[in-house]
């Protein structure tokens, strides 16, 4: 028996601990704290929206003054050599309530540039993202939730509309750490021109070839001059 079970049961309704007044004002000065912290790096576009990445939540977090810690990690391996992390974060602000996030990460969601540390980074992230989220931002989903979303349907639709260098270098550092030594990128009027930096071998060719194409771009053969080209978005997000 648990110690909740010994406590009377009230039939009394659940009530908000506020007024609507002072709730629509406590919700408003938080939207005016994000739109003065969280810059458009701290903003991934997915799909014609906005989703707030890890940065962003990093940054409310240390602003509420929240803590977290993990609470359960599990790796679950499979026969044909792939693997995914489940992990609990539990987050706690400076009053004594706590909020608890899930997230998990699959080898096979998309090729992974360092598999053995990014799955688990990221099942890390979407947890402790999700666990802010629901402790301060109502519940919004983080970009690397989102991306596990769409990751997993089965679309050609271009899931993501590049309109900076910013965001492109953001989405292609995911898979690659050393980008700036394997690539440049350079921003044209109408596309994102990447060229190759130094040479790659067939392996690393793929494995940029193929996140690339998942951005919409693609492979322009022109000899010395051959480069990647991804078209800029016309949103304005």
């Amino acid at each position: 028996m648990s110690d909740r079970e010994d406590l009377p049961i009230s039939l009394n309704p659940v009530k908000p601990l506020v007024s609507p007044e002072k709730a629509a004002e406590d919700w408003a000065l938080f939207e005016a704290l994000k739109s003065k912290l969280l810059t458009e790096e701290d903003y991934q576009p997915i799909a014609g929206k906005r989703y707030i990445k890890r940065s962003g939540f990093r940054k409310i977090a240390v602003y509420f003054g929240l803590s977290d810690r993990i609470l359960e990690q599990e790796r679950v391996d499979r026969d044909d050599g792939s693997f995914f992390w489940r992990i609990v974060v539990e987050v706690e602000a400076p009053n004594g309530r706590v909020s608890t996030g899930v997230g998990a990460c699959d080898s096979r969601e998309r090729r992974f540039a360092h598999v053995e540390h990014d799955v688990y980074a990221t099942a890390h992230t979407r947890a402790k993202s999700r666990a802010i989220s629901d402790m301060v931002a109502g519940g919004a989903v983080s970009a690397e939730e989102m991306e596990a979303e769409l990751g997993q349907e089965d679309s050609t639709e271009q899931l993501y509309s590049v309109s900076s260098v910013a965001e492109l270098e953001y989405l292609l550092s995911e898979h690659l750490p050393d980008l700036e030594e394997v690539l440049t990128i350079k921003e044209q009027e109408e596309v994102f021109r990447i060229e190759r930096a130094r040479y790659l071998d067939k392996n690393l060719w793929q494995e940029i070839n193929e996140r690339i194409s998942e951005l919409g771009g693609r492979w322009v053969s022109a000899g010395k001059d051959s480069h990647w080209s991804i078209p800029k978005s016309n949103n304005n997000l």
